[in-house]
Formats: C-alpha cells, structure tokens, sequence
C-alpha cells in the first residue's frame, strides 16, 4: 500500500474522459466510451444483469443469467421486491440480502447483511440524522466549494482481480481525514468511474474535497463500474478494517448508512451498488441514473450539455426518497463534471464540487448547515444564491 500526500493533483487527464464516440448512443459496455449500457442480456448477471455484455443497470438486466449463482434469485437471496438476508456477506456472495437478485457465485454481494424493500413508499418525510448536541465533525465554514476543516490524505489499495467479469484493475484509491476523530465515527462512500476512466486523478477533486469535511471515500480504479460490484466491494472493504484492530479504521467508520457516488457509467454503478447495499443511505449522481430504493437519499448533479441530462432528470423524478436536482446551464458531460473543469475553475465544476461534499454531510453526518444548502429550492436553499443553475429543484424533503 502507498501513501500519498494531499497536493497530489497531476495537471494530467486520460484522453479517453473526453472521447464519446457512437457508442454512447449505442448504450454499449466496451471500454473506452461513456454513456448507459442498454444491452438486455449478458452472462454471469441475474435480474439486473452485469456480466459480460449485460448491463449494470439493475433494471434492464437479462431477466436470467448464466454462470456462477446468477439467477434472478440471485443465488441465495429471495425473490420478488423484497429478499431478506442476514450474516455478513462479501464480494464472493455471502448471505447478504438484495431486493433484485445479484451476480455472484453466491447469494448477494450486499455488505452486512439485511433487507430492502423495493416497492415501499417512505411513510413519511425523510430527515436528515441529527446527533445529539453539536455536530461531532469539525464544522467547515459553511461554503462547502471552500476545503474543509481536515487534512487529507491518501492510500491506494489492491483488492485483487476478483471484483467483476469486466475487471480490469482491482485497485482503489482511499481519501481519508487527518486527524481522524477519536469520539466521532466518519462517514463512508464509495465512488465509481466514469467509462473509460482509469486512476483517482479524473474526479479526485470531488472525493478530496469531501474528505476535507471528514467523509472517507473510496474510490474505484477500474474504468467500468456500471454493474454496482466496485461500490460493493469498496464498502465491504471499509467495513472489515473498520474491524480490524490493526488498521488505521478500526472502529473510526461509520457504517450505519453508507453513501455510493460516481459519474455517467460510474454514477449508473452508484445506483445499483444502492440496490445491493442494505445500508446505503444516500447518494450523489453525477449525469446517470436508475432505480433507487426509498430509503435512499438522491443528489442528481448533470449541465444543459450533458449527454445524459435527460436521464438524471427522469431519475430524480422518480426517486421515491428524498431528492435534489442541481442542473447547471451550458454544464456538460466532458469538461464541467471532470478534471478539466476544476482546473480551469469552471464555476459549474465548483459548485457541483461543494453539493457533493454538502449532500454526504447532511444525510451521513447530520450536518444541518449543510441541508440547508438543499432546503428550499428553487428560491430559499444556501445553492439556490448561484445565479449559474439552469434548475434547481427538490422532492420529498
């Protein structure tokens, strides 16, 4: 493992974030191209696909797969909207319960175990946690596109080639706070790549900035994260070192309610990982989509520009939890929500920056400050003060 300091930023990025050629059109899989997969049959998947040539959405899957436990049982889970679930669970497949089935070898993939209800209604309007007393994170000054009140640092990490059929890297990086607190857990997300996109360099910006506000994040390497599987096994990852006495996350995590995060193939990823992930509790959608459990909180981030606009606005129409929708005028999929924004200090690539640290620290850390950048839109919320939004708008909160 190596450590890496803060200022790591390489004025670099990979050619092939910039590149979409006819295949994003097309919906395909194959590296190298972004948009979202629209194949409907794959092997290895069960109802949600994955696999080879299946797609990582986890409703347009191949309604059965081949190979390993794949099934729309997916291997051990149950059936139907809801499959219950208990034990630990692990990348292998554990006795995790899913809601739709998973690929695997066996049962799910989800981390700790558990259940979800697909079909329910949230009963009432969800809120925020709110902790006793003061927030236990050190607060930020209240402009969350400003670096927080913690040092970062990095680590990167090689979970072995055994995450996904598609795999091409096993490596992730961690952001993680310094000092860690010693009464106060972090909160913990994981992020997936867009398609083609290799390394933490592209979208660093995003997840170094979110642990400047105490958030750890791990990130996914691997340039095709659309079938859930990387935030699965980032977020399984953290939970055994936050258990492991010899780690430096032993008992520093909190794992109550997780967040997934990434963008356009990665973002689609995030919302399956959701699916797979008994605790998830919130997620941030740079420009993807799909179907989200109502137990989960949705940011949707995406431009005027942005090749799948469209779809990240559908999503946020049909959440059935909390959700904000922050839609940025002449933003687009290339340049505003990567590498190349931030370096130019594009005003949009800012203030999606800061919405993605503030989300997480509302609905993982409590942090009240930061739900009022969301609440009230689109005239009274903290973001609602940038002229720059083309939309700015809110459900269910």
């Amino acid at each position: 493992m190596t450590i890496r300091p803060r200022s790591w930023y390489p004025i670099v990025y990979l050619a092939a974030a910039w590149g979409c050629a006819a295949a994003c059109a097309a919906g395909q899989t194959s590296t190298g191209t972004e948009g979202p997969p629209v194949s409907t049959s794959g092997t290895g998947g069960g109802l949600g696909g994955g696999g080879n040539g299946g797609s990582p959405n986890a409703e347009q899957g191949a309604a059965s797969g081949s190979g390993g436990g794949g099934s729309t049982s997916g291997g051990g889970a149950g059936t139907g909207k809801t499959a219950s679930g208990g034990g630990a669970g692990s990348t292998a497949g554990g006795g995790g319960g899913t809601t739709r089935g998973t690929t695997g070898s066996s049962g799910s993939t989800t981390a700790g175990g558990g259940s979800r209800d697909a079909g329910a209604a949230p009963s009432s309007t969800a809120q925020p946690p709110s902790p006793p007393g003061a927030l236990c994170l050190k607060p930020g000054g209240g402009d969350y596109t400003k670096a927080g009140p913690y040092q970062v640092q990095t680590e990167e990490i090689d979970l072995g080639m055994n995450i996904d059929s598609n795999e091409q890297t096993g490596k992730f990086t961690i952001f993680y706070p310094q000092p860690f607190e010693t009464s106060c857990l972090h909160p913990v997300v994981a992020w997936g790549n867009g398609t083609g996109v290799t390394g933490p360099t592209t979208y660093g910006f995003f997840n170094q900035n979110a642990a400047s506000y105490g958030i750890v994040v791990i990130a996914a390497e691997d340039p095709d994260t659309g079938s859930g599987n990387y935030h699965v096994a980032g977020i399984n990852y953290m939970t055994q070192q936050n258990a492991d006495s010899s780690s430096k996350y032993y008992q520093k995590l909190d794992l109550k309610g997780v967040g997934v995060a990434g963008h356009s193939q990665g973002a689609i990823g995030a919302t399956a990982g959701a699916d797979k992930i008994a605790n998830t509790a919130a997620e941030v959608c740079v420009a993807g989509g799909g179907t989200l459990p109502a137990t989960v909180s949705f940011l949707g981030l995406t431009g005027t520009q942005d090749i799948l606009e469209s779809m990240t606005k559908s999503t946020f129409q049909s959440v059935p939890g909390p959700a904000f929708l922050a839609d940025w005028d002449g933003g687009d999929h290339f340049t505003t929500e990567t590498l190349a924004g931030f370096v130019a200090q594009n005003p949009g690539t800012i203030q999606m920056m800061g919405l993605y640290a503030a989300w997480f620290r509302c609905w993982l850390a409590g942090d009240q400050a930061a739900c009022k950048v969301f609440q009230g839109a689109p005239t009274s919320c903290g973001a609602c003060t940038n002229s720059g939004w083309a939309t700015l708008a809110e459900r269910n909160m």
